[in-house]
């Protein structure tokens, strides 16, 4: 799977996505990771970043809050459509812009700071998202982001529940193998069943 598969994927995603983790669905963005990569994220005022795979813009606006300069890019054209919205609603002068990871439509040198918030893993080519990211940082400028543990996208992967069905580990296998694009369908655990039941699923490709 290539970069433009994988960017039509989340386009498809976005209108679901962006409703439901505005709804508080997504909770282990808002209680666990974001908390955490703001925590060790040094001070941004004044300076000028790069939010990468900005999607609907909601890390974004919280790095703009710390009076960061912020442009976000995301491949995803639904997703931008959402974040220039909200930055219609409430302006943090927040540039939104189109854009491939891969190929970023910036000179060297142009940011402070980059981040990106749980996205390069869903990068094909994450490498040269790497490559792209240092290269449009200015000398003594930093790139910090986060993941999920290889772990959780192993090529097997189940939960293993107790005789009252409640989940007490994973069973994974093939850690070592490589993944390439292959689709996972799943929703935020956090909405209700009977609403789970009901939404379109995410289709999510997995790279490792």
């Amino acid at each position: 799977m290539d970069n433009k598969e994988a960017g039509q994927m989340w386009n498809e995603n976005a209108d679901e996505w962006t409703q439901l983790s505005r709804a508080g669905y997504d909770v282990c963005r808002d209680l666990f990771n974001t908390p955490t990569f703001l925590e060790i994220l040094p001070d941004v005022s004044n300076l000028d970043g790069l939010d990468i795979g900005c999607g609907e813009g909601t890390n974004t606006r919280l790095l703009a809050r710390r009076e960061a300069r912020m442009t976000g890019i995301d491949i995803s054209e639904r997703f931008i459509e959402h974040a220039r919205a909200e930055e219609e609603r409430e302006t943090l002068w927040i540039s939104y812009r189109i854009a491939d990871a891969v190929d970023l439509p910036y000179p060297a040198k142009t940011f402070d700071f980059a981040t990106a918030f749980m996205s390069m893993m869903d990068i094909p080519e994450v490498e040269r998202a790497i490559s792209e990211a240092y290269r449009v940082l200015k000398p003594g400028g930093f790139f910090q982001f986060s993941i999920s543990h290889p772990c959780f996208d192993t090529p097997h992967r189940k939960k293993l529940r107790d005789e009252q069905g409640k989940a007490y580990a994973f069973e994974i296998g093939g850690y070592f193998e490589k993944l390439d694009g292959e689709v996972e369908e799943w929703t935020f655990g956090a909405l209700p069943l009977e609403q789970q039941e009901q939404v379109r699923k995410f289709r999510v490709p997995r790279f490792t």
